[in-house]
């Protein structure tokens, strides 16, 4: 017979597996996503307890979705980008201090010329949060040319106004990717796959997939969620990344192109949990950059604590993506929270999920405390 504390610890596992499940049944049944996947992993005993779940399908009337499933992450690139830029700086291959101009060439004489690397880091780089670049590129998608153009013309978003002020969105974190990648003369995602992804073991799981293989590519797909019908495309995305400015940079970019499983996900989380609580964690002793005026780790916006973290849980950080991804971790309870859907299927006009989300972490809190 199991020990009482083995037997409480199993009931919280199968209720929270119960809750999880439920939730992304009525989320489908309310036509919030067509499908979703789930990884939930809080610490017992010193040892992270993972919960899994999945639901629905991949597409309407398509395959179901498993715990296997791949989504567009969007926005949840940034976190994984700002560890590896962490990393970077605290090695000396890179430095907060360093300038645009320095490594981006083709900013040179620009408005960003002199923002340095660490402001661009904590989204205080005075860089706009968005813009509809991807218009007006004159050159191939994913050439080193229009690589250059998206740069400078994000670049040209800078306004003096706004630096030093919090500003969560794709330009700047675009343009730290490409500095990383000027700086260090490695493409992105090998930077990140070894950095960060390998590290913490998710190499498998978490990957830009613009820069796999055809092969690799086509072996992957039948796995993808599909996103939004894109007018500027023309066609359903399948297996290409949402966001138009990452895809005019060629998929890979330090804003968005990941694609990645719940679980590989969470790993990020649960390895950042460990740092904060200075237990041992699978990204070692390197320290994680902190928001300087929030206390957050960076890479992470207060947007999940603004409202959609919902009202139980407690100490939490998280990020956002409007592809309808999110991962939120809870300081207080040791937990983190992943929720990955393609609620913009077949349209970004549906945002129920904005309602959904703050329930989903509400109910998932509750079924943790019992």
């Amino acid at each position: 017979m199991l020990p009482r504390d083995a037997c409480l610890g199993e009931d919280r596992k199968e209720r929270i597996q119960r809750e999880a499940s439920r939730l992304l049944k009525a989320g489908v049944a309310g036509r919030v996503f067509p499908g979703g996947s789930v990884a939930i992993a809080y610490r017992r005993r010193g040892r992270w307890v993972q919960v899994l779940a999945a639901g629905g399908h991949l597409s309407r009337g398509g395959a179901p979705v498993s715990p296997e499933s791949l989504y567009d992450l969007g926005a949840l690139t940034r976190p994984f980008v700002a560890v590896l830029t962490s990393r970077l700086f605290h090695r000396g291959r890179l430095s907060a201090d360093t300038q645009l101009r320095d490594v981006v060439s083709d900013l040179r004489g620009g408005p960003a010329a002199s923002v340095c690397l660490g402001p661009l880091l904590e989204a205080r780089g005075g860089i706009d949060a968005w813009g509809g670049l991807y218009l007006d590129v004159p050159h191939a998608h994913g050439s080193p040319a229009a690589r250059r153009w998206l740069s400078a013309e994000a670049g040209r978003r800078y306004e003096a106004r706004l630096a030093g002020r919090e500003l969560h969105g794709d330009l700047g974190y675009l343009l730290l990717g490409e500095a990383i990648v000027r700086a260090t003369g490695e493409p992105l995602d090998a930077l990140l796959g070894r950095e960060v992804l390998s590290t913490i073991g998710v190499e498998d799981e978490v990957f830009y997939l613009a820069a796999l293989s055809h092969a690799e590519h086509e072996a992957l797909l039948p796995r993808v969620a599909p996103t939004e019908r894109c007018q500027w495309r023309g066609r359903v995305l399948c297996g290409e990344v949402h966001d138009e400015n990452c895809a005019a940079f060629g998929g890979v970019a330090g804003h968005a192109g990941l694609f990645g499983t719940a679980r590989g996900v969470a790993a990020l989380g649960c390895a950042l949990l460990d740092v904060r609580s200075k237990r041992r964690a699978a990204l070692g002793d390197l320290p994680l950059g902190v928001d300087p005026a929030s206390g957050l780790p960076l890479g992470f916006s207060r947007a999940i604590a603004a409202g959609q973290r919902g009202r139980r849980l407690g100490d939490a950080f998280g990020e956002l993506g409007s592809v309808g991804t999110s991962i939120c971790c809870d300081e207080t309870r040791g937990m983190v929270v992943v929720l990955l859907t393609n609620r913009i299927h077949p349209s970004r006009a549906n945002e129920k999920i904005l309602g959904f989300r703050p329930a989903f972490h509400d109910a998932i809190a509750a079924a943790y405390d019992g």
